[in-house]
């Protein structure tokens, strides 16, 4: 399947080096990158790069609520690269995360989305407006309204920070990419399981 967006090299190349499936890719609800299959098991994966001279990664053009419950749900692929005359090559800097592992990242754009920013309010405020419009709008606009603020209002491509992803991930084995992250995956697997016995 070919992916068709300006990040699509790099995700392509992703996809080649860890042995992925890709997905179809963008549309307009959240849809991962790629899935893997690990002992039998879908694993769906987001994949995201850094330019090495940037380390940031980019995320969503509009980041909800909604999607932050998408980005726990997933792991996620994080690689480095610099761009050359041919266009770009990784680094040899790879990472991985379950969603669970980005928590500290993910709360913070939940209390920017939740209590806004120096600009904009957050869905906290409109709570606040919400409370005092029961009773003085009709119900049926105030839900419309409830829809729009909490599905559709969202932040523009907020960055994580190549520092964060090496404090919160796990650095994949340049020399066995492919197999490291399906260990990391595996073992992640058996630990779960493990604690849902208890």
């Amino acid at each position: 399947m070919i992916r068709t967006t300006q990040d699509d090299a790099r995700e392509n190349a992703q996809i080649k080096l860890f042995d992925l499936t890709p997905l179809q890719g963008r549309s307009n609800k959240y849809i991962p990158d790629a899935t893997l299959i690990v002992d039998g098991t879908e694993h769906k994966i987001e994949l995201k790069t850094s330019d090495v001279v940037k380390k940031q990664v980019s995320t969503a053009r509009n980041l909800t609520l909604p999607k932050l419950d998408e980005y726990r749900k997933v792991h996620w692929v994080f690689s480095q690269y610099q761009k050359t005359e041919e266009g770009f090559e990784f680094t040899g800097e790879h990472y991985f995360a379950r969603g669970s592992d980005l928590e500290p990242w993910l709360e913070k754009q939940k209390d920017k989305l939740l209590w806004g920013t120096k600009t904009y309010a957050g869905l906290g405020h409109w709570e606040q407006v919400q409370s005092l419009c029961e009773g003085q709008i009709d119900p049926t606009v105030i839900e419309r309204l409830d829809n729009v603020l909490r599905k559709r209002a969202g932040l523009n491509d907020p960055k994580i920070g190549w520092a964060t992803v090496k404090q919160l991930c796990t650095k994949i084995d340049p020399a066995r990419p492919t197999e490291h992250l399906r260990e990391l995956i595996a073992n992640l697997t058996r630990i779960e399981g493990t604690t849902k016995k208890k």
